[in-house]
């Protein structure tokens, strides 16, 4: 890929587009469709029915997030997942799954303790 440039899944028509780097702030479209690409630039809340679509097609690197309202470390932690989130909008999309508000995701990758990170790329799992 070339540097200065990012892969991104256009959710309506499934094309990859490669958008340049400086292009990210501009909203983007689709080369095939026209429908205007999603780039997060903030973390994403995901439920147990999306976990999959949004981690295996996303073409980049994904990091999740198991965390929880009453966790004091999880707070501690918010603005420097939020700041990865927004410094590497394209190359790298954040997710936070609640353990609360989604127990089967949670027993699914038995997170036992929060938070617990785990990073993706191409929906492979690298490390936890």
């Amino acid at each position: 890929m070339p540097e200065g440039s990012f892969l991104i899944r256009c959710r309506s028509c499934r094309t990859l587009n490669r958008v340049p780097t400086e292009k990210l702030g501009s909203r983007p479209v689709c080369g095939q469709c026209k429908t205007p690409l999603e780039v997060p630039h903030s973390p994403l809340n995901v439920t147990a029915a999306a976990y999959d679509r949004e981690v295996n097609e996303w073409p980049e690197f994904v990091l999740v997030e198991f965390w929880a309202k009453w966790c004091g470390y999880c707070r501690m932690v918010e603005p420097v997942v939020n700041d990865l989130a927004a410094g590497r909008a394209g190359q790298l999309k954040v997710l936070k799954a609640d353990v609360d508000a989604e127990p089967d995701l949670a027993r699914r990758f038995t997170v036992k303790a929060t938070p617990t990170f785990m990073l993706y790329r191409n929906g492979r799992l690298l490390g936890r």
